[in-house]
């Protein structure tokens, strides 16, 4: 395995760390001295020694300014210490620092796949629920995660396999067994661990995606695909399987389109009063901008949201968020064809015409869970999962699109 392989397979264990295996798809350029300084920080991060890995990143960051893989790393370890913070406000500057390191990392590269995770579980406060391993099984990964790093694959292995069977439903653990034979080349050895990860959990996304490579890698392009689409239903938010769909769509003649919606208006109620705020865009705060289809569709979001809100607090009940989501744009999207229908113009953002498009086939709902997804929609996403087999890739296949 080359020196970049090698160093793409060490990625993860800051990762793991929050519940998540190694990055099993990044390739990313990085020169010696620098990449030598990352696998010094994961050392670090894999031994719960997070300042010590922040020293070590911000090290690689100047030693290869044009890699955007050590301010992935840097955004990595910020959350990391962000999640071990009890102080609200010591939280939400980490998390902030993440986000900007994230943001720099994919200035650098847009694909890079631990800056989208970081993107990802920034934006979305509600985490996967994977199974919680028992303490013998999760120290056994963690002693498991410092051999890895330091590339001692078999002894990691063994780790790892000792952690599956301190707790057979521990989907982790047998996925990084499986990626101590990935990094060995050993494909199909590899393939059948990951495939056990994901048999025992399903919804573990990151398994999937390593599954994938490890088809991709023995020419088992069909199959490599459907593992793809295994990691999408099981979350779809996860950037990094989108992106390698796209990529092999895209061999095959059939490109997939980003949905490119970026949310322009947002909603909160004051506990306190029950007041209501819209927060706009500054691209929205002039008012003959809100005069326009796009600026009127998006306040309309807004309001509706707002108003859901309202009424929740003086009915003292919780409407779920997707329930919200989807009669925010319901309301949104009919304001767009009355203008159209009336001569008011029609809306040109691409992101607003697709969703209108996908409301006027009676697929926003789809379309929603699929491209606009977050963790608090599950319960309704598994519903739509099991009303429509195979239904994420008849979407895809219909519309093209990815989040």
């Amino acid at each position: 395995m080359n020196k970049l392989r090698a160093l793409s397979r060490s990625l993860g264990f800051s990762f793991a760390l929050l519940g998540l295996a190694p990055a099993a798809s990044a390739q990313m350029s990085i020169n010696d001295a620098a990449a030598a300084l990352v696998k010094e920080g994961d050392l670090a991060l894999a031994r719960r020694k997070p300042v010590d890995a922040l020293r070590a990143y911000n090290a690689a960051m100047k030693a290869d300014p044009a890699s955007s893989l050590p301010p992935s790393m840097v955004a990595n370890a910020l959350l990391v210490q962000a999640g071990a913070q009890s102080d609200a406000a010591q939280q939400a500057t980490l998390r902030s620092q993440s986000e900007h390191f994230a943001r720099l990392a994919l200035g650098l590269e847009p694909r890079n796949p631990v800056a989208l995770e970081v993107m990802r579980m920034l934006g979305d406060h509600t985490p996967v629920t994977l199974h919680e391993p028992t303490p013998e099984a999760a120290a056994l990964k963690a002693e498991g995660e410092v051999l890895f790093v330091d590339g001692k694959y078999d002894e990691a292995r063994e780790k790892y396999l000792g952690a599956a069977q301190a707790d057979p439903l521990f989907s982790t653990a047998w996925i990084l067994a499986g990626d101590c034979y990935f990094a060995q080349k050993k494909w199909s050895e590899a393939e059948a661990l990951f495939r056990k990860g994901v048999t025992v959990e399903p919804l573990n996304s990151q398994g999937w995606r390593f599954l994938s490579d490890a088809l991709a890698w023995q020419g088992k392009r069909a199959a490599a695909e459907e593992a793809l689409f295994g990691g999408i239903a099981a979350q779809p938010s996860q950037s990094p399987n989108w992106g390698k769909l796209a990529h092999m769509r895209e061999k095959a003649g059939t490109p997939l389109t980003p949905f490119g919606l970026f949310r322009k208006a947002s909603a909160r109620i004051d506990p306190a009063t029950g007041k209501k705020t819209v927060t706009l865009d500054p691209s929205l705060r002039d008012p003959e901008a809100r005069k326009k289809p796009d600026g009127a569709v998006w306040m309309m979001a807004g309001l509706s949201e707002a108003n859901i809100l309202v009424k929740d607090r003086e009915d003292k009940a919780t409407t779920a968020p997707f329930a919200i989501e989807l009669a925010a744009w319901r309301d949104a999207l009919k304001v767009a064809d009355e203008l159209a229908a009336n001569g008011g113009g029609t809306i040109t953002d691409p992101g607003l015409v697709a969703l209108q498009q996908l409301a006027r086939a009676d697929q926003l709902e789809a379309g929603l869970l699929i491209l606009r997804y977050k963790e608090s929609y599950r319960p309704e996403f598994e519903a739509w999962k099991k009303e429509h087999p195979n239904g994420i890739r008849k979407f895809v296949d219909t519309w093209g699109l990815q989040p």
